[in-house]
């Protein structure tokens, strides 16, 4: 089998990148064939491991006013990726991060399409879901409510980044209506697809997966680096709203034990990071790492007493909670989109209501405070990760995916 895969990005950016690295590598190990398109961003690199193209505009956006050269750019797109289709003669297109309308109607014309849903922007304009002023979790559809909530209608009027996307949005989301199918990470995701009239027979539940290593090994890795004589939090994840860094660190001031903080992060917010750290007075308990590679991560999933995943938004599925479950980590996280499908609460770590400051310090300083319930917790997700979210598991339901989104498109 020949795949086609279109992405955005096309290095180790985060929580989506890496699990597309991870599935290429474990499709080809079972024999399949990729062949990767990717956008022309200056930081994506050919790899040499795989057959790959970079296509100038594949993820074009109207960046500027002049919606003509967007319009321009989009079209050239589609022309060489028909090229490629051509060439390559793909079995099916598995369509990453791609929000370009010209590509995903190029992509559908004769060859089935798989698309993977790692966040909400195929069904919100302003990509996070989250309502303007006070920024909570939108529970609207794409639709009117999206000008009568505030999200768009100034937008639109002052023609912004944001207005100028939602033309171009709201035709891939109605595109996207005609993929063969359509894979959601968790049921938070899936009931948000459902909620968004695409239709129950294209949608695909699939969790994401991780590599696990022996137990022993971990174990092993966990009682060598760990410091029995301090207290450590783990952070993974972007610089930026979404991922409640703001949050974690307002629950910080409250705990009652010593601590230290690592945060592995860098984004568009890490400024405002360092601002909250100095305001709060938390230099010497806060410390920010930067990003880091998975296997230096894994050192500091290691030294973690707990890993904290602070999320508030609707998180796709968040592959942070179950690397940390298995390095054999507990998990204190707010209890929203996909994140309870994977955490087992009073079993694997702790859950909070979202943004419900004073409830997540305390679940924090519960696991700081009991090492052997942590060690509990960590050996439960250990065993629910190597179970549920492995990449055996992973790969046999992507494969069944793919074999009835060829099978549909055959009898079309």
């Amino acid at each position: 089998m020949k795949l086609l895969h279109l992405c955005d990005h096309y290095r180790p950016l985060g929580g989506a990148e890496k699990l597309l690295f991870d599935t290429l590598s474990l499709l080809e190990e079972s024999g399949i064939t990729n062949v990767m398109v990717m956008n022309d961003y200056p930081e994506n690199r050919y790899s040499g491991r795989r057959k790959e193209y970079i296509v100038k505009g594949l993820d074009a956006q109207p960046l500027t006013s002049n919606f003509i050269s967007y319009l321009c750019a989009g079209w050239r797109a589609k022309k060489k990726l028909r090229e490629i289709i051509k060439n390559e003669k793909p079995d099916l297109i598995h369509v990453h991060n791609i929000q370009n309308p010209f590509v995903i109607h190029e992509a559908l014309k004769e060859t089935p399409v798989v698309r993977a849903v790692h966040d909400p922007r195929l069904y919100c304009f302003t990509d996070w879901r989250l309502l303007p002023g006070d920024k909570k979790i939108c529970p609207f559809p794409l639709g009117y409510k999206c000008i009568t909530e505030g999200c768009i209608g100034n937008e639109l009027l002052k023609f912004s980044l944001t207005g100028r996307k939602a033309l171009p949005r709201y035709f891939n989301y109605r595109l996207h209506k005609k993929v063969d199918s359509i894979i959601l990470e968790s049921k938070a995701m899936l009931a948000c697809a459902l909620q968004n009239d695409y239709k129950s027979g294209q949608l695909e539940y699939l969790p994401n997966f991780t590599s696990i290593e022996p137990l022993e090994k971990v174990v092993e890795r966990n009682r060598r680096l760990m410091n029995p004589g301090e207290n450590s939090i783990v952070f993974v994840g972007r610089a930026s709203y979404e991922k409640g860094i703001a949050q974690l660190l307002e629950a910080v001031k409250l705990l009652t034990v010593s601590y230290k903080l690592y945060l592995i992060t860098g984004g568009p917010e890490l400024p405002a990071v360092y601002g909250k750290i100095k305001e709060y007075g938390l230099e010497k308990n806060v410390f920010v790492l930067g990003p880091l590679s998975y296997e230096e991560t894994k050192n500091y999933y290691s030294l973690a007493d707990v890993v904290v995943v602070p999320s508030v938004w609707i998180e796709s599925f968040c592959l942070v909670g179950i690397e940390a479950m298995a390095n054999a980590k507990p998990v204190v996280a707010f209890r929203t989109g996909g994140i309870p499908d994977w955490l087992a609460e009073r079993e694997t770590g702790l859950l909070a209501g979202v943004g419900d400051i004073p409830e997540l310090a305390s679940n924090i300083e519960t696991i700081l405070s009991n090492k052997d319930r942590a060690k509990q917790y960590g050996l439960a997700g250990y065993k629910r990760v190597s179970e549920r979210f492995c990449k055996e598991v992973y790969l046999a339901r992507l494969l069944e995916i793919y074999k009835k989104a060829v099978e549909k498109r055959r009898r079309k």
